[in-house]
Order: C-alpha cells, then structure tokens, then sequence
C-alpha cells in the first residue's frame, strides 16, 4: 500500500494545536538511542514542530531535519534554531553525507514502503544506526476507552490510537528489517508513563491525529465536541512509545 500524500500533511493544518497537545518523548529513549549509535551526523525524517527533536539537539551538535509540511517546517526552525531544517519529502531528499544515526518519531509510515529501507541505508554510514519509534495515546479507564471506541465506529474512525491499540508499526519495522541482511543488531523497546490530560487539551490532541483532520470541518466539529462530553473533567492517559533499533552494515 502506497502513502497518502494527502494524510500525510495534513498535520500543518493546525500546528499550534499539534504543538500545544502531542506529548513529548522519554528523555531515556533519547539517551538510549545515542547510546547505541555511534558518533557523527544525525538525520530525522519527518520531524514535525520538534517533539522528537528538541531532545536530540540539545546533545547533537550536527542535526538535519527532513519535513514534508513547510508549516511544521516553519515552526520547527522557530523551536530548534541550531538544526538544519529541510523542507520536502524523504524520498526527495539527497544527503550531501553519511549519517551516523537516522531516527523517526511518528512518521516512518508516511515514507514510501517499496522504498523506505533502501533510502535508509543509503543515507546511513558503515555501523550507523536506525531508530524508528511511536507512541500511543491510550485512557487508562476501560469505560472511556470502549466509549471513545463506540464514537469512532460512528463517525468510521476505524483506525486511530485513542481508542484501540493499532497495530505495532515499531514491531512491524523490526520483524521486515529482520529479514534485511543489510541490517543487524536488531532491538526493540518500550516506555511507558501515564498522564493526565483536561478535557481541553484531550480534544485538541484528538483533532490534531490524521482521521480527524480529514475529515469535514463540521463533521470534525461535531466529533469532537462529543469527544469531550465523553471524557467530562480530564483523563489519564497512558502514553506508550514502542522503538525499533537497528544497525547497517
């Protein structure tokens, strides 16, 4: 199945609020990723207003960003000046050098599937590694969860991680890289904390996710105002963040 450019960027669309509401990443994933790669240039692709990155370039001194949205793009040059920031497609992208480390925080599945690994080993020097994560946005209660759940069946919001796990895009990467002889040193990890959203902030983070943003204003509207009916005061929520590591040869 190819990616739908269309979905794809649709997160630029609403950039303040994508900043405002996806959480963050695990400092101790960030910590563990530079230490299972070796030293040198850092590559992100799809890096969006900077959740991932501005964890990495506090401690990498030479980091390129690749994003396809120039709203994201914008945004991330304003949040992380010291980095370079390219605007465009990873499929479009020339590297001018080899990198030690490429990671991709929610985004390695809008890369082209036929052509993704090919352009990863490419762009990654002798021993570089692969660091491919996402996370999850999961409401510890089971009441809310199934509720949410019931919602999106309505409205044909099949797949979207408020409500379900879907499938481990991290453990689908490690299982297809396994197979890659061009790679080694396969490893996957997890972390998991748990947070408390207000009602607010969890419509805002529901309205930034792609199945929401594709839908029609007023339909989105609806949708989400009874998404905040439904959760009243606020949630806990359990964020998870799956990661899949790998080396090339």
């Amino acid at each position: 199945m190819g990616v739908d450019r269309r979905r794809s960027v649709v997160f630029g669309e609403a950039v303040e609020q994508y900043e405002a509401a996806r959480p963050g990443y695990p400092e101790q994933l960030v910590t563990e990723v530079l230490a299972y790669a070796p030293g040198g240039p850092v590559l992100e692709v799809g890096a969006g207003t900077g959740k991932a990155t501005a964890g990495f370039a506090v401690r990498v001194s030479d980091l390129t960003c690749v994003e396809p949205d120039p709203r994201m793009a914008a945004a991330l040059t304003a949040k992380c000046p010291g980095v370079r920031v390219v605007s465009g497609i990873f499929e479009d992208y020339v590297p001018d050098r080899r990198f030690a480390l490429l990671y991709s925080a929610q985004a390695w599945h809008w890369v082209d599937p036929d052509r993704r690994w090919d352009l990863a080993h490419a762009a990654l020097a002798p021993s570089g590694a692969l660091a491919l994560f996402w996370s999850h946005y999961i409401p510890a209660d089971d009441g809310v969860r199934a509720a949410l759940g019931r919602l999106a069946e309505r409205y044909g919001l099949a797949s979207q991680s408020l409500h379900q796990n879907e499938g481990d895009r991290a453990e689908e990467s490690g299982h297809l890289l396994e197979g890659d002889p061009r790679f080694t040193d396969l490893d996957r990890r997890r972390y998991a904390r748990t947070e408390r959203y207000d009602a607010d902030r969890f419509v805002t983070l529901t309205g930034t996710l792609s199945a929401y943003r594709i839908l029609p204003p007023d339909v989105r509207e609806r949708v989400l105002g009874e998404v905040g009916e439904l959760v009243g005061d606020g949630l806990d929520l359990t964020l998870t963040t799956d990661l899949a590591l790998a080396r090339r040869i």
